[in-house]
C-alpha cells in the first residue's frame, strides 16, 4: 500500500508539471478558438441581424446539436480512453481509430436523413429549410475532427495552431459577410462552416503527427466500438435534452425574437462554461490510467486539486451575476435589455459545472462507472421537463428555460456529488 501511494504521489506531480499542463493548455487553445473568438463576433452578428433573424440562426443551430450529439455517440469519451490505454500498441490503435471513424461515417449519414426528414416535415421549420442545411455543417466538422485520439495520446498542441488559424479565417469573413438582416445565411455558413474547416485540417494532419492510418477492420471492431460508446451516448444524449433541447423547444412555442434575446444571454455564458472542459479533458486520460492501478490515487486527486480547479469559475459567475447589465448593453446595446435578467439567472452556471466535472468525469467516468453516469445523465433530462412544464405557466418562456438550465445542472451536481460520496470509501477499500 505505500508503495501505491508513492507511486499515486509522484504520478500526481508528474501529471501536473508535465503533460496535463501541456494538453490543458492546448485544450484551452482550442476552446479559445471555438468559444472566445466568436465573442468577438457574436454582438456584431447580433446587431446586424436584430433578434429576430439572429433567433432563426440560433435555432436552427442548437437543432443541429442533436446531430452533434448523435454524430459523435460518446466516443469523445470512449475512443479518448482506448487510445489512452492502448497507445503503445500500434496496430491496436489504428483499429480503434478506423473503427471510430467509421462508426462516427455512419452516425453522419444517418444524421442527415433525420435532419431532413424532420425539416421538411415541420412547416415552420420548412420555411426556412435553407438555414437548417446549412447549420448541419456543425455536426459534419464534430465527425471529422478525431479530438478523441489526440487527447488519449495527449497531444494536443500539434492541432492547436491549425483550429486557430481556421477558425480566425472563418470569423474574419463574419465582418465582410454579415452586414444586415439578409445575410443570416452568410452567418450560419460562417458560424458552422469554420467548424468543418477546423475539423478537416485537423483530420488530415493527425497522420503525419500520429502515426495512424486507416486499417481493414472486421463488423466486430465496429460493433464493439458501437457497444462501448453506448452508455456514454445514453448520457451525452440526455445532457443534450437539458442543454440544447430547451433552445429549440423556444423556437417551436416563442418568437424567434425570444430566441434571440435567450441566446445573447447564453453565448457568453456558453463561453465560460467551455473553460471547464479543457482542464477536465486533459485530466481525464490519466485519471483513467491511474484508476486502473490504484483508485485511492483518483480520490487524493479529487480531494486535493477540485478547490484550485473549481474557485476561478467561482469568480466568473460572479462577474455574470453582477455585471450583466453592463455585459449586455455593451455587447448588444440597449435593444437586447431582456437578455440582462436571463443572463443573470444563468450566470451560476460556470461554478456548477466546475463543481461536478471533479465527481461526474473523474470519479464517475475515470473509474468506469458508464453506467451510472448514464443513469444520472437521463435522469437530469427527465428532470429537465418536470421542471420546464410548471415554470412555462408562471413566467416567461425564455425566463422559465433559464431558471430550469440552472434548476438541471445544480440537480447533476447534487447527483454526482451523493455517488462520489457513497462509493469513495468502497474504491478506496478495492484499491
Amino acid at each position: 500500500m505505500p508503495e501505491i501511494r508513492a507511486a499515486g504521489s509522484g504520478r500526481l506531480r508528474s501529471l501536473l508539471r508535465h503533460s496535463v499542463v501541456r494538453n490543458a493548455l492546448s485544450l484551452y487553445g482550442i476552446q479559445f478558438a471555438g468559444y472566445i473568438l466568436p465573442i468577438f463576433t457574436f454582438p456584431w452578428v447580433a446587431r446586424a441581424l436584430g433578434q429576430e433573424k439572429f433567433g432563426l440562426v440560433s435555432w436552427a443551430s442548437a437543432f443541429s446539436m442533436y446531430f452533434q450529439t448523435l454524430t459523435e455517440y460518446g466516443f469523445n469519451f470512449s475512443a479518448t480512453r482506448e487510445i489512452a490505454l492502448y497507445r503503445d500498441d500500434r496496430e491496436r490503435m489504428n483499429r480503434i481509430f478506423t473503427a471510430t471513424m467509421a462508426a462516427r461515417f455512419i452516425l453522419l449519414v444517418v444524421s442527415f436523413g433525420l435532419m431532413a426528414g424532420i425539416v421538411f416535415a415541420v412547416p415552420k421549420m420548412r420555411a426556412e429549410w435553407p438555414v437548417f442545411f446549412i447549420c448541419f455543417l456543425t455536426p459534419v466538422g464534430a465527425a471529422l475532427f478525431p479530438q478523441w485520439l489526440f487527447q488519449g495520446l495527449e497531444r494536443m498542441g500539434y492541432i492547436t495552431i491549425r483550429e486557430l488559424g481556421a477558425r480566425v479565417i472563418g470569423l474574419a469573413a463574419v465582418f465582410i459577410l454579415v452586414r444586415s438582416e439578409k445575410d443570416y445565411l452568410w452567418a450560419a455558413l460562417v458560424m458552422s462552416g469554420s467548424s468543418a474547416l477546423a475539423a478537416l485540417v485537423g483530420l488530415l494532419y493527425a497522420p503525419s503527427q500520429t502515426g495512424v492510418r486507416f486499417t481493414r477492420i472486421t463488423l466486430a471492431d465496429l460493433r464493439r466500438t458501437f457497444v462501448e460508446g453506448w452508455h456514454l451516448f445514453l448520457s451525452t444524449a440526455a445532457m443534450t435534452v437539458y442543454t440544447r433541447s430547451n433552445t429549440f423547444i423556444l423556437g417551436l412555442i416563442a418568437s424567434e425574437a425570444a430566441v434571440g434575446a435567450f441566446s445573447a444571454a447564453q453565448r457568453p455564458i456558453d463561453a465560460a462554461k467551455s473553460m471547464v472542459f479543457p482542464l477536465s479533458t486533459a485530466i481525464f486520460p490519466h485519471v483513467s490510467r491511474m484508476g486502473r492501478d490504484s483508485r485511492e490515487a483518483v480520490i487524493r486527486f479529487i480531494r486535493k486539486y477540485a478547490p484550485l480547479i473549481v474557485a476561478p469559475f467561482a469568480f466568473v459567475s460572479l462577474i455574470f451575476i453582477a455585471g450583466a447589465p453592463f455585459a449586455v448593453r455593451l455587447l448588444y446595446t440597449h435593444r437586447y435589455d431582456s437578455s440582462i435578467p436571463l443572463m443573470q439567472i444563468m450566470g451560476a452556471l460556470p461554478l456548477i459545472l466546475a463543481l461536478t466535472a471533479p465527481f461526474g468525469v473523474y470519479f464517475m467516468l475515470g473509474l468506469g462507472y458508464n453506467a451510472e453516469w448514464s443513469r444520472i445523465a437521463m435522469s437530469a433530462g427527465a428532470f429537465n421537463f418536470i421542471a420546464l412544464v410548471p415554470l412555462l405557466f408562471f413566467t416567461r418562456p425564455e425566463v422559465a428555460i433559464s431558471i430550469t438550465s440552472v434548476l438541471v445542472e445544480a440537480f447533476v451536481l447534487l447527483r454526482t456529488y451523493l455517488f462520489y460520496r457513497t462509493h469513495r470509501g468502497v474504491a478506496a477499500v478495492n484499491a
